[in-house]
């Protein structure tokens, strides 16, 4: 496995009990050449991140091998999205061993509007109380299907990640009740569908949305938070084939990401780079 050792984090390390690991999800841009080999990583806020931790991914990535991507026929050099999901588990002496998780390739932003689902109402899902109280945070990752009239058909939470400690009764507890409110939530949400090419003549679409639930209004980049993820689920209705390497806490914040085919370059190599 890919990895190396680092100092503890400083956010409350000594507090975490052991099974806890250490997340942090890095972003940026991957160059990949014609014949499938990455040409270049250029990585958000390196400067923002641990010490260590740019070399680290870069070197990974760097390492990886795609299949070579086809632009009307023929291979071409692609410049797209890159979100890494890193882990970081206690070695016992005060330092941590980081890999890899996840990795997410698709560059859905960069399509034109006219040829993808975008937003169009997305209200926020209400913070369940019980979880405000105990102080409980986490991300749920929907998949849902779209209809041709841009209004949700089906939702799912595909996968529950929370960021506390407790026993496992209690985190299922809180993982559905954060898959209920945003479910809830996203029940109400519409959708501007495609309008023109191939995607425009699909039948339905099915997406992914990241909802977090936190204290502040935005996540910390480069800061490593205490995380348990929760089982991810699977949804008859959205049976596409994912990319190697990924799982849906490799998604960015915030964000509208097509399921299946659509997740970008697909990665040969492991996610290790071995």
């Amino acid at each position: 496995m890919a990895a190396f050792v680092q100092g503890a984090w400083a956010q409350g390390a000594g507090a975490v009990r052991k099974q806890v690991e250490g997340s942090m999800l890095v972003t940026g841009m991957i160059t990949i050449r014609a014949d499938g080999g990455v040409a270049a990583v250029e990585l958000d806020k390196p400067d923002r991140l641990p010490e260590g931790i740019a070399r680290f991914v870069n070197d990974v990535a760097m390492s990886w091998r795609f299949e070579p991507v086809l632009i009307e026929g023929a291979a071409r050099q692609v410049r797209t999205r890159m979100s890494t999901r890193l882990l970081a588990k206690p070695t016992g002496d005060g330092k941590m061993q980081v890999s890899v998780r996840s990795a997410d390739f698709g560059d859905y932003e960069a399509t034109p509007v006219e040829e993808r689902i975008s937003r169009k109402s997305l209200k926020p899902p209400g913070y369940p109380m019980a979880a405000a109280r105990a102080g409980v945070q986490g991300t749920v990752y929907l998949l849902l299907k779209i209809g041709r009239e841009g209004v949700v058909e089906d939702v799912a939470a595909e996968q529950v990640n929370l960021r506390m400690v407790a026993s496992e009764a209690q985190m299922r507890q809180f993982r559905e009740r954060f898959a209920r409110a945003a479910i809830a939530a996203a029940e109400t949400w519409t959708f501007n569908p495609p309008t023109r090419g191939d995607a425009a003549e699909q039948p339905y679409w099915v997406i992914r949305v990241p909802v977090d639930f936190s204290f502040r209004e935005t996540r910390p980049y480069g800061q490593w938070e205490g995380y348990v993820p929760g089982p991810r689920e699977r949804v008859s209705w959205a049976q596409q084939e994912d990319r190697p390497g990924f799982s849906p806490d490799a998604l960015a914040d915030g964000g509208v990401h097509m399921a299946g085919d659509k997740q970008g370059p697909r990665l040969l190599t492991p996610l290790d780079g071995v």
